[in-house]
This record gives C-alpha cells, structure tokens and sequence, in this order.
C-alpha cells in the first residue's frame, strides 16, 4: 500500500559558502502553497484508494493516480538507462520519461524534444493547446496505465522528469526577493508526502563536458572553446552570486539556468537536493552515483528495488533487464574532442569542491566527493 501522510524530521544545512542562505521552515504552509496549484490541492485526496499501490483516488466516477515514485534528475548523469532498465520490473508499469509537467509544462511550455505523440494526444483529450492544466497530468498517465491497473491494483508507475530537481512551487525565472520561498520539493511533499524520491548524480566535472556536448552538438567546438565557456559560465554565475548575495537564488533563477548554454551551477546538487532532503527528511530520498550505475548495474538496481519496496527479481531477470542495450550514450556519436584540458578540470574542480563536500555531507557518504579529500 502507498505510504501514508507522515511527518519529516530534519532542518537545512547552513552553506560553507561566504554568500548567506535563507533558513526557511521545515515544514512548508500548506495555505500559503495553495496559492501556487489550488486545483491539485482541490481534487488530491489527503488519502488515497486502499486497494491500490499508486496514490490512487475516484474522480467523477473514474481513476486518477498520481506517480509512487519521482526520478528528479539529474541532467545527463544516465536517468534514460537507469529508467530503462527500472521499468522492466515486473511490479512497475513503463510509462513515457519525462512528461516535464509540475517544473515546465504547468508553466506554458509546450515543447516536444521527446514524446510529441503522447504530448499531442493529451492536448486532444484535454482539447486545449498547451498542457499547463492538472488533467493533463492525470491524463499522461491514465492513458498509459488504467488499463494495466484495472487488472492488477498492485502495480506502480513514476515520474522521470530531471527538471523536478530544480523546480519552484512558482514557476518565476528571477528571484531578488533573494528567493524563491517555496519550491517544488515542498509542493509535490505537501501533496504526496510518501512518494519514493530518488536521483542519480555524476562526478559534476564530467556532467559539466557531457552537458557542453549536448547543447552544442550542432557546432564544432574545440577544447579551447569549452575552456572560455566554463569562464564565461563561472563568471556568470560569480556575478549572480556577488549582486544576490544568495547560492540559492542564483541556483533556481532561470535566468542562468536555461537550456541553451552550459550551465555550471547546475553540478552544485547539493544546492538543489537539500530541498529534498528539507521536505521529505535525510532517511526517505535514495540518491545513486552515475559512476556506481556503470561499474556495479548488479548492485545498484536491486538496491533501488527495496527502496521502492519492490520485490526482488531472480538472477536471470536481472541479468536480462542489465543486458538491454544502454541508453542515450555518446560512444556511437563522434565526439568534438575527448578531453578537456587539465586547467579547464581545475577550474571547474575548484567550483564544485565546496558543493561536492556539502552533498557528501547532506548523504553522509564520502563518495559524493568524487575522490577528492
């Protein structure tokens, strides 16, 4: 059965960063966030259908589920190939990645980078022209799992979206308030405060090369390119810093977190997992490291399984779900170059140095430092 409503323990972490960090409250006002999606705290029940494992409830003589579980990110640390490979249990329905709803699409975005047939057959049912509404949510997932769950009540589906990581309960792309008082993690626990929460991080220095390739993979760059770019980026970043006095407004104003250029501060995890770990306490979020998913498949997924308290799989199922293909890899792509310079990694190992030792802090497992001491 989804876990009940429950409380969390737990407090923010102060920042080893000279910029200052507002201490918000623990626990999030549920008036005040109602303000942001009163029609998701309208029609979510505060419990759901005891017959069902999702969260599920009736709704004018109909289901309506919400996800059992959040993959929240992050970019290009390997979630297609951990995603591909979670939804193969047998226990769990494989709905489409990244519906990229409660961060973007609540908000107007109506992009297709994937899924443009499900997206458009949603704006049919939903017969409206952007995908902002709740039900098309609901509807995201109702086309893909009713039928599945109309014949076993037992089985889950989730959420793969890697731009809940550093969503806002808001949606605004600046803050100088300095900022943002609520953000997705207080929402979506406010709603859903025993959904399973998990990410997967890699070493940041190399998301930050995979990140580069990816949002210029129509260009030709060299290594003396993506060196400027790191400091024009870091300098970008410094600036937001220097004028806000505040990592935490820098980290969720879109106005350096966009999609069209490399963004550095989007490796500082810990600036965006603390509001995780903040709303659903240290003990309820799993996070995987992308380097641990490479070398040791046949460890890391069972572990993911009893932490979504699913059961296990038999040695041969689990041999055939890690023989799947890998998914999204640059090893078929040509790539640009194949290294960065050793004063690129420097500086990039220099800025995420302190926000590494932070995260390593926040899990209490040193290897979120990557090797660094």
């Amino acid at each position: 059965m989804f876990e009940p409503y429950s409380e969390v323990t737990g407090s923010y972490l102060d920042s080893t960063s000279r910029y200052r960090e507002v201490h918000l409250p623990q626990y999030a006002d549920s008036d005040a966030l109602k303000k942001y999606a009163p029609e998701i705290f309208q029609r979510v029940p505060s419990t759901f259908h005891p017959d069902y494992r999702s969260p599920c409830w009736s709704e004018h003589a109909s289901l309506s589920c919400l996800p059992y579980f959040y993959l929240i990110g992050s970019y290009k640390c390997g979630t297609s190939d951990l995603w591909d490979k979670l939804v193969q249990h047998p226990g769990i329905l494989p709905v489409a990645k990244e519906p990229h709803w409660w961060a973007w699409r609540r908000f107007g975005y109506t992009g297709v980078p994937i899924n443009g047939v499900i997206v458009r057959k949603m704006r049919n049912i939903t017969k409206s022209k952007d995908d902002s509404s709740f039900d098309w949510y609901l509807n995201w997932f109702n086309y893909q799992t009713n039928a599945s769950l109309a014949r076993n009540k037992q089985l889950v589906f989730g959420d793969a979206s890697i731009t809940q990581l550093w969503g806002t309960a808001d949606g605004r792309a600046s803050y100088t308030d300095p900022e943002p008082r609520f953000v997705l993690a207080d929402l979506i626990h406010s709603i859903q405060p025993g959904a399973k929460i998990f990410a997967i991080l890699r070493n940041p220095v190399d998301r930050a090369l995979s990140e580069f390739f990816y949002s210029h993979k129509q260009s030709k760059m060299s290594r003396e390119d993506f060196h400027s770019f790191v400091e024009d980026s870091l300098g970008e970043s410094q600036r937001c810093l220097d004028a806000r006095k505040s990592a935490r407004a820098c980290a969720f104003s879109l106005e350096i977190g966009n999609w069209q250029k490399f963004v550095p501060i989007h490796g500082a995890y810990y600036l965006y997992l603390k509001e995780w770990v903040g709303a659903y306490g240290p003990d309820k979020i799993h996070v995987i490291r992308t380097e641990d998913w490479i070398n040791s498949p046949e460890e890391v997924l069972p572990q993911l399984y009893r932490y979504l308290k699913l059961a296990p799989v038999s040695p041969r199922v689990l041999s055939k779900i890690l023989a799947r293909k890998v998914k999204n890899t640059r090893k078929n792509r040509k790539p640009q170059f194949t290294a960065m310079m050793n004063s690129t990694r420097q500086l990039l190992e220099d800025f995420y140095h302190p926000w590494n030792r932070k995260l390593a802090d926040l899990l209490g497992d040193s290897s979120f430092l990557w090797g660094a001491t």
